[in-house]
């Protein structure tokens, strides 16, 4: 009598294997939209946008480009080992921690001008952009203002 019992059991067992597969599928596809790699960066500020007031004296900062589907972090040093954000993290709720690699540490020789560089980052879906959002980096945190709603 409990020949009739294993082939739901293995109906079961198959259906809970596809659906946590398709879980993962699913999980790694949103990890894919949330990369925390630069898409480029340049020397300057944000193209097509004025920096804040806020920066006046080099004090770094961002904004959002392409309605919130980027945004910038502009941090200012030398021309020639220009402070670069590699990645980030989400450490909180629209909290950021960018990692920026000491500028000349590979034996370079930089100069003492101090001059503003860009990172362009895509925005994760887990970012709330109509809020405020923490941007730490190089020992210091400054806020992105939330986009407004109109």
């Amino acid at each position: 009598m409990s020949r009739p019992l294993a082939r739901p059991r293995r109906r079961s067992r198959v259906a809970v294997a596809s659906l946590v597969a398709g879980l993962t599928v699913l999980a790694l596809a949103g990890c894919a939209q949330n990369s925390t790699k630069p898409v480029t960066d340049y020397k300057g500020e944000p193209k097509g946008v004025e920096a804040p007031a806020s920066s006046a004296g080099g004090a770094p900062f961002s904004v959002w480009l392409k309605g919130g589907d980027q945004f910038t972090v502009t941090l200012y040093g030398s021309s020639t080992c220009p402070p670069v954000a590699t990645r980030f993290k989400l450490t909180g709720h629209n909290k950021v921690e960018l990692t920026v690699p000491k500028p000349g540490s590979k034996g370079k020789v930089c100069t003492m001008d101090y001059v503003p560089h860009t990172t362009v980052f895509a925005t994760p879906n887990t970012i709330d952009r109509h809020s405020d959002v923490a941007v730490t980096g190089q020992g210091l945190t400054w806020t992105l203002r939330g986009m407004s709603s109109k």
